[in-house]
């Protein structure tokens, strides 16, 4: 695999594929493939997942002996670790050598070298050609980095070889019983922590960090931002739902890897897990995925802060001790997700006072600074 800077057909819509396809008509003929893929039953034998690719078209280039290579833009259908599936106007022979130009989350060309395996006729002009990749890809890289989506690019894991050292984190004891459950055919060795303040005295000697999302609290962000402000690369992946949209953005920018749509079954767990133990990844490269917070991420977070500025200047007014520690511990986790580093340092340690001050009359003047900091965030959200 090379990186390079060669045609981007999905950054110009003037460029068309070799069936003209796309809009409606596209997704049209996708949402029948896939309805056709459903009624068949999978491979034993396959290893990686197929997932949907965020681009609806790419370069390919045939290379053939003795000729000028040819480039061809051409409809994707899937994308796996292995490969991927094209949608073509006319017949390929099998084995014939090609590279694809992938297109990454940052917007740079992978360009990979393969070889057709398969192509089949969909009806029409439309076929369908497998390519199989020479090397493997890391396919987090070329799909929607947000950890909300489930991306864990195997069908199934060996378990013997799971033999890394986990730290599961949850007060929840059915979770945690069920973690057992799952974990029992695997070599993994693996801890649990029934508090995040236990979590952050044993994180440091794991191989990867398992949290339970505490959707009460949602204390399980600031956590996970305390063990990347400590210099813990490995990776953390969140079990469970959030329950608001603001709650998903905060998780979405936490640091997290990758989150569990909590409760799921073995094989989605021991999957997720295997994600990171089979697949070449280095600190940088999960640094670079988890850094990729969307536009509309950054937005809801800036506008969450704004709100909680209001909020707390009414607390601060009324008096409200309470409701100005909660606000301020709000504050706490939000600051680190946008960089507000100098907010985060003032947050951090008014709140500490704030929980042990008799009255807010004393901290009146830090707290208004803090609410004001905050109500000038609206304008970044703009």
């Amino acid at each position: 695999m090379t990186r390079n800077s060669t045609l981007n057909p999905a950054s110009d819509p003037a460029i068309r594929n070799t069936l003209f396809l796309d809009g409606v008509l596209y997704q049209r003929i996708l949402s029948k493939l896939d309805e056709s893929s459903n009624k068949q039953k999978p491979s034993a034998s396959r290893i990686f997942r197929r997932l949907s690719y965020a681009h609806a078209k790419i370069a390919i280039n045939i290379q053939s002996e003795g000729h000028n290579q040819r480039t061809l833009i051409v409809a994707t259908r899937n994308l796996s670790q292995g490969g991927m599936s094209i949608l073509h106007s006319s017949f390929m022979y099998t084995g014939t050598q090609l590279t694809v130009d992938l297109i990454t989350n940052t917007g740079d060309i992978t360009t990979c070298y393969g070889s057709v395996t398969r192509c089949e006729h969909r009806g029409g002009r439309v076929h369908e050609i497998g390519i199989k990749f020479d090397d493997e890809i890391i396919l987090r890289e070329y799909l929607n980095p947000n950890p909300k989506n489930l991306l864990h690019s195997r069908e199934k894991v060996d378990h013997e070889s799971m033999d890394i050292k986990l730290l599961v984190v949850s007060s929840n004891t059915d979770f945690s019983s069920t973690m057992r459950e799952y974990f029992q055919p695997t070599s993994m060795i693996y801890k649990f922590a029934k508090s995040d303040a236990e979590a952050l005295e044993l994180f440091q000697a794991q191989d990867m960090v398992l949290l339970h999302l505490d959707t009460v609290t949602m204390q399980t962000p600031e956590t996970i931002s305390q063990m990347r402000e400590q210099g813990f690369t490995n990776p953390i992946i969140i079990a469970g739902r959030p329950t608001s949209e603001e709650d998903s953005h905060i998780i979405s920018a936490c640091g997290a890897d990758m989150i569990l749509p909590w409760p799921c079954d073995e094989q989605t767990i021991l999957c997720s897990i295997g994600e990171y133990i089979f697949n070449s990844w280095t600190a940088e490269s999960l640094e670079n995925i988890r850094s990729c917070i969307s536009p509309e991420t950054r937005r809801v977070l800036y506008v969450e802060l704004a709100k909680i500025g209001i909020t707390l200047d009414q607390q601060v007014r009324t008096q409200n001790q309470e409701g100005a520690h909660i606000s301020c511990s709000r504050i706490r986790v939000l600051a680190p997700l946008l960089n507000l580093v100098a907010l985060k340092s003032a947050i951090d340690d008014l709140t500490k006072r704030l929980s042990k001050a008799e009255s807010l009359e004393s901290l009146a003047p830090e707290l208004n600074q803090i609410s004001m900091a905050c109500k000038g965030m609206s304008q970044k959200a703009a």
